[in-house]
């Protein structure tokens, strides 16, 4: 009996050491399991608000000329253009005028009625008209014709009316009249006073206008190209002085133009070089504006065909969503004020929202797919 008793416990030993070894592998088999479900259930979703900033540029293009750092392919031209244009004075000064108006005479007679130059005519208010010219009324008929206020002024400026005729007599007054359909007006003239303003006004719209015809001329001359302008001399004068009085003046020029005609998209090319090149590294991106560039004539040589241009375009700067600064591995293990800290020290970056899955997770997880990067842009 004794010896079967060892045999037992010498048998169990074995036994109690395999089941220790399995548990301890389920064990541990459990805690890696654990992990990876905790593992796997962290999720970080980074929401990156960023605005927008204006940024411009301003370089030289050479024209024509190959020993530039940026130059291309153009022409050179000019031209000489006068005009004259009249001017108003805005200033004026009122005094009394000579009403005049159209009447329509009517002859009611079996025969021809003529009248002189000065003949009178009467409205019932006793305003008095004069006939500017001699005409024949024909008899049964009726004639257009001009007159003018007997006295200057105002009261002269009377509406559509009836006329009697003063130098007939009194059987033929009825039957030979004059009517108006529209009122008469002059009674108040008013005399232009010029100013220097008036002077300087008519100067600068007469050498835009020869500008613009210069402009006109010239542009026949390279079809398919964009140009600018540039004055080489101008002269431009009046037939009056200040204080003059006059109802109209008129202003006299001349313009020597210069234009400098070239490929859109060459400026265009040369100039998105120069917007990109204000990009800070791989971090900021910088989007061309819609506009084409902003072109002036700085300098030109008319007789060589070489000219200097000054280009500003304009675009707008933002961060770059496919740059080393935004990329997940930057946040791996990083707490929401490590992510907001890092990010806000970003140019362009206005604001930051972090949220972590689940609630306990205090770290962005080092699990690419379960990391979520969203930048909004906003006007």
């Amino acid at each position: 009996m004794v010896a079967r008793r060892k045999q037992t416990t010498q048998v169990d030993q074995p036994v109690r050491f395999y089941k220790l070894v399995a548990l301890t592998f389920l064990a541990i088999t459990l805690v890696l399991f654990g992990v990876i479900v905790f593992m796997s259930s962290k999720r970080a979703e980074i929401v990156i608000t960023t605005k927008p900033e204006a940024v411009d540029v301003t370089t030289s293009i050479a024209v024509n000329d190959d020993d530039a750092l940026r130059s291309i392919s153009g022409s050179v031209a000019s031209t000489t253009v006068d005009g004259t244009h009249t001017y108003t004075p805005t200033g004026h000064r009122e005094e009394p005028g000579t009403s005049r108006g159209t009447v329509t005479i009517y002859n009611e007679t079996s025969l021809d009625q003529p009248l002189v130059a000065t003949t009178r005519l009467l409205t019932a208010e006793g305003v008095l008209f004069r006939l500017d010219n001699r005409v024949l009324v024909p008899a049964g008929g009726s004639v257009e014709t001009t007159v003018y206020a007997d006295e200057d002024g105002p009261a002269s400026d009377i509406p559509a009316s009836d006329f009697t005729i003063p130098g007939l007599n009194q059987t033929k007054q009825s039957v030979i009249y004059a009517k108006s359909t529209t009122a008469m007006a002059g009674g108040t003239k008013k005399v232009g006073i010029v100013s220097q303003d008036d002077i300087d006004k008519a100067t600068k719209l007469l050498l835009a206008e020869l500008q613009e015809n210069a402009r006109e001329a010239l542009s026949g001359t390279a079809e398919g190209t964009v140009a600018v302008f540039d004055v080489l001399d101008s002269e431009v004068g009046v037939d009056v002085s200040v204080g003059d009085e006059v109802s109209e003046f008129v202003a006299t020029g001349e313009a020597s133009v210069v234009g400098v005609f070239f490929a859109q998209e060459d400026v265009l090319a040369l100039a998105s070089d120069v917007l990109m090149s204000r990009a800070i590294d791989d971090a900021e991106y910088i989007e061309p504006s819609d506009a084409p560039p902003a072109v002036t004539l700085a300098e030109y040589d008319a007789t060589n065909g070489a000219a200097l241009l000054d280009v500003t375009y304009t675009g707008r700067a933002t961060i770059n969503p496919e740059s080393k600064q935004l990329t997940k591995m930057m946040f791996y293990g990083k707490t929401k004020d490590e992510v907001r800290r890092y990010l806000l020290s970003l140019d362009h970056v206005y604001g930051v929202d972090v949220s972590l899955r689940p609630a306990w997770t205090q770290s962005v997880p080092h699990v690419a797919e379960h990391v979520d990067i969203v930048v909004k842009q906003v006007e």
